[in-house]
């Protein structure tokens, strides 16, 4: 195969100010301020160090993930932004950054802006009191869409928003309704809303709770009633269902989470930060950083795990993983078994030239997948 043409990069910033008892992304939580410098620092002079194994590609994307990166001092931003610009070749297509709803005040934002940001993913969450109450949230059923407005404001012309599906605690709608939160995003006018069950990690607070059986959580059907009641509404309202958990009105699909999903390359920077480069034979490598911060600011200890894979193995990730979307994965790519099966389950539809997984698909895209890469 040729070279890769492009790389998109991902800088993770673990600080949060609370610890939310769902998550389980590598985060430090402090009462003060975080390191500002001194993490720029940190992930700059990995930047250089890991920039040499991408040559020759130009900046497709920059995202940056947390944690909470919209905390962090848009100095450091915009200097980050300016160093990777400095490094690859090219504009990129997108500039995300991942915001809590209370740090959109409208100087971060302007500050943001002239950074070069051109999107913002806003964790709003839930528009009901309760259910952010239930998910241990940092901010008020305001906050969100106060953010999402000041955003639109501040002339962001790309917005995201994440709603959680299932807080423990909360009824859910009657059969067949959607939450009043997704009727609440397709109606704020942002122009991509991500869409997440709640999962109940093992290291989280939640998964404690959970385990001494003091966490009430959704049956599986309830969760998957209400993941297509969800469906139903935000395709109602002009969104296109184009990955499991993403819908996006037409021409508004997150381009860097795209890279993901699509085989494209990616440098993570970062504390637990994962980084995916492919080589001319098809074949490539994974590796990610060290969760912890202490481990990542040493760099003998950075690295937690590096993987290498062959044509094949890739081949056969990119199956499941283009199986997360609507896009499908070419007809000829899967193997007659598997095809047969998913097929007769009604978990894809076959166009002659590509299966696409239907909406039963997405629903048991952890099953398809296992049976697409084995």
């Amino acid at each position: 195969m040729d070279q890769p043409a492009d790389v998109g990069v991902y800088v993770h910033f673990p600080w949060c100010r609370r610890l939310c008892p769902y998550c389980d992304f590598p985060v430090v939580v402090v009462a003060d301020q975080p390191p500002h410098r001194a993490y720029l620092d940190d992930v700059q002079a990995e930047l250089a160090a890991q920039a040499p194994r991408f040559a020759g590609r130009t900046l497709a994307t920059i995202y940056l993930g947390g944690g909470t990166p919209s905390w962090w001092d848009p100095a450091c931003i915009a200097e980050l932004l300016a160093a990777i610009r400095a490094t690859f070749p090219g504009t990129p297509a997108e500039v995300t950054v991942e915001a809590n709803p209370i740090d959109c005040t409208p100087a971060t934002m302007a500050a943001w802006r002239a950074a070069g940001v051109t999107r913002l993913s806003i964790g709003v969450q839930s528009w009901d009191a309760a259910e952010l109450a239930a998910l241990g949230r940092d901010h008020r059923v305001g906050d969100g869409p106060a953010a999402i407005a000041a955003a639109i404001a501040a002339g962001f012309a790309s917005l995201s928003a994440d709603v959680i599906l299932g807080a423990p605690g909360v009824a859910p709608p009657p059969d067949g309704e959607a939450p009043a939160s997704i009727h609440a995003a397709a109606a704020s006018g942002v122009d991509h809303v991500s869409v997440y069950e709640l999962t109940i990690e093992e290291r989280t607070a939640f998964g404690k709770r959970h385990r001494a059986g003091r966490l009430p959580v959704l049956a599986d059907e309830q969760l998957a009633a209400l993941f297509e009641a969800t469906h139903h509404a935000l395709t109602a309202a002009g969104f296109e269902h184009y990955e499991v958990s993403s819908y996006a009105r037409p021409g508004r699909r997150a381009v860097h989470n795209g890279r993901y999903w699509t085989g494209g390359e990616y440098l993570g920077l970062g504390v637990g930060a994962a980084s995916f480069w492919r080589d001319p034979a098809g074949g490539g490598a994974r590796w990610h950083n060290h969760r912890k911060l202490d481990a990542y600011r040493d760099p003998a200890r950075r690295l937690a795990e590096h993987t290498t894979f062959d044509a094949a193995e890739l081949a056969r990730d990119l199956l499941w993983l283009g199986m997360r979307t609507s896009d499908g994965v070419a007809r000829a790519a899967v193997p007659a078994d598997a095809a047969a099966w998913a097929l007769a389950h009604g978990l894809v539809e076959d166009d002659g030239a590509r299966l696409r997984p239907t909406l039963r698909g997405f629903l048991l895209s952890n099953q398809l997948a296992a049976r697409l890469s084995g």
